[in-house]
């Protein structure tokens, strides 16, 4: 009779614990910052800075999303804080975003630089050297500053 109890009691005591790990894995927020992708607000006219990825993430994609934001917020503070430059990163495996792939005719992950004005993108810039530049941080910031401050210096269209 005790025995027919233990066993019992550990039968329940083993569908709790998978009951509460299946509760607190569907309840888990994701950490990977493209699965809880955020709408970022686009400027009207300024500089957005795209992070072009997929759901599968190296150690490199990580390090060019790492070093294009780095890039962004360090050297253009007060056109970042004021949303005149902004920085967000796009999964196209989403069925949302696979438009980009024709928009910017994608092949690869990459970071793109787009001006925009009046409220509608005016030109864009394909970054794929990103992927030459990951070993040398301040050559990788100065490809992509080189690139947003040119966009930001544009004449109007």
């Amino acid at each position: 009779m005790l025995r027919k109890i233990v066993t019992w009691a550990l039968v329940a005591l083993a569908v709790a614990g998978v009951a509460v790990a299946i509760t607190n894995r569907v309840k888990a927020p994701p950490t990977d910052p493209v699965a809880a992708e955020v709408a970022v607000a686009l400027p009207d006219d300024g500089v957005v800075v795209t992070y072009f990825t997929t759901d599968i993430r190296c150690p490199g994609c990580r390090k060019i999303e790492t070093l294009s934001e780095e890039s962004v917020t360090t050297r253009f503070p007060g056109e970042f804080e004021s949303g005149r430059v902004v920085f967000r990163v796009v999964n196209t495996d989403r069925p949302e975003n696979k438009h980009f792939l024709d928009d910017y005719k994608l092949v690869s992950k990459t970071v793109i630089v787009s001006r925009r004005q009046g409220g509608k993108e005016q030109d864009w810039i394909n970054l794929q050297d990103v992927w030459l530049k990951l070993d040398d941080p301040a050559a990788f910031g100065s490809y992509v500053g080189d690139a947003v401050k040119r966009s930001l210096d544009a004449p109007a269209s």
